[in-house]
């Protein structure tokens, strides 16, 4: 069956939460995310930083395979094993959901941060991202620079580019 947030909440109990907490090691969570509840996790109040379905256009992914600097957890290494990293990015695949197996809320018109690799073909890391004519691209990026991106995620689980700039 699907992965469920009991499978996952280990890992983040036992590798991240030492930070993404109310008061971790470093004070406050960084950025204020928490992986201390199922909520925390999920939550998009400032940003979507996990896209459910989209392990790839989700923050936390980029984060601990190193695509986003600085890579997590910070203290490593050792980083976040293969097996650790492939059952969360499972568990975005099939949806975020709870521990009773629901799925987490849509990430439709939620706001995302990406870092990451700009590749020949105008992806990120290979995610495909979309810059249309409103899309503001800031400091001209090529193929290989390192850059933010700043969009939403639309109804298909795309990210729309509201701004790229190299970092």
């Amino acid at each position: 069956g699907p992965v469920t947030y009991q499978q996952v909440a280990v890992v983040f109990a036992t590798r991240c939460a030492k930070c993404h907490t109310e008061n971790g090691l470093m004070g406050p969570a960084p950025e204020g995310f928490r992986l201390t509840s199922y909520a925390d996790t999920v939550s998009a109040a400032e940003r979507a930083r996990i896209v459910p379905g989209n392990p790839a256009a989700s923050e936390l992914i980029r984060r601990i395979r190193g695509q986003a600097r600085p890579r997590m957890p910070f203290d490593g290494p050792p980083y976040l094993s293969e097996s650790e990293i492939e059952i969360i990015e499972q568990w975005i695949r099939d949806g975020a959901r709870d521990a009773s197996g629901n799925p987490a809320p849509s990430a439709t018109d939620r706001r995302v941060r990406l870092h990451g690799t700009l590749d020949n073909a105008g992806r990120l890391d290979g995610l495909a991202i979309i810059i249309n004519s409103e899309s503001r691209v800031d400091d001209r990026p090529q193929s290989g620079d390192y850059v933010q991106v700043r969009g939403t995620i639309d109804e298909y689980g795309n990210v729309v580019v509201e701004r790229i700039r190299r970092r």
